[in-house]
């Protein structure tokens, strides 16, 4: 029975999602006909049993607009570059503090080279460790901190490295490297750290709030009506 009131005398071969299959009553052995579900209102079977079909729902089919910030941003996105900025500032401390110290009591080597090492030591992992963490960030989020930021900070990073291991080889050998030279190398290494930390936490930031814009997107997508039939809509998807 179709929704229009027509009748079809038929064996039903399959119910489908969106169509029904049938042979005509007629010629049971004959072609396969199907027709929408949409149109029928009812199946009425030989012992008497009926399938009844309602208005059924329409399937919608969307997918994100295209452009920034489609894939969905989480915490744990973002605390690589939160870690590694708060690394960078704390770095400072024993880079600054052990290479000005170095620098100021030249006349205890004992003291002043092993606290030179360890110094350009702690530079020499920490500030690569603080850079690893605001790529993360950047690999999974697709921000893109601040490139000038990491430039300078490399920059830096190497010449405080180069001339660190210059003047605790010269300070081994036996020169005067107190002073200008020593305070030099820990300023390099100091700015190198705050810059990286810096873009660190840049990226912290631009990720941070890309995750808050994605929880509204606008969507572009399909519907299709159970005869098969799509149409292009356009509407607003909230992520929670």
């Amino acid at each position: 029975m179709k929704k229009n009131g027509d009748e079809i005398k038929a064996k039903v071969e399959e119910v489908l999602a969106t169509e029904i299959k049938y042979r005509k009553f007629e010629n049971l052995t004959g072609p396969l006909y199907s027709i929408a579900k949409t149109e029928v209102f009812m199946i009425k079977y030989e012992n008497g049993s009926k399938d009844v079909f309602g208005d059924e729902p329409v399937p919608v089919v969307t997918q994100p607009a295209p452009g920034k910030g489609i894939r969905s941003i989480s915490d744990s996105d973002l605390k690589p570059a939160k870690t590694a900025s708060l690394l960078g500032y704390i770095l400072v401390a024993p880079i600054l503090g052990l290479g000005i110290t170095s620098g100021a009591i030249y006349d205890w080597p004992e003291l002043t080279i092993p606290m030179g090492a360890v110094a350009t030591l702690i530079g020499a992992i920490g500030i690569p460790l603080v850079a690893n963490g605001g790529a993360k960030t950047r690999n999974l989020t697709g921000v893109e901190g601040n490139q000038g930021l990491r430039i300078a900070s490399w920059i830096s990073y190497g010449l405080a490295l180069g001339d660190a291991v210059t003047i605790i080889g010269l300070a081994i050998g036996g020169y005067d490297t107190s002073g200008g030279p020593t305070y030099a190398v820990a300023a390099f290494g100091s700015v190198a750290s705050i810059l990286m930390a810096m873009d660190a936490s840049q990226t912290y930031s631009q990720a941070k709030n890309l995750k808050i814009q994605a929880r509204i997107q606008p969507t572009i997508g399909t519907v299709y009506d159970m005869s098969g039939n799509n149409y292009p809509t356009i509407g607003v998807r909230l992520n929670f």
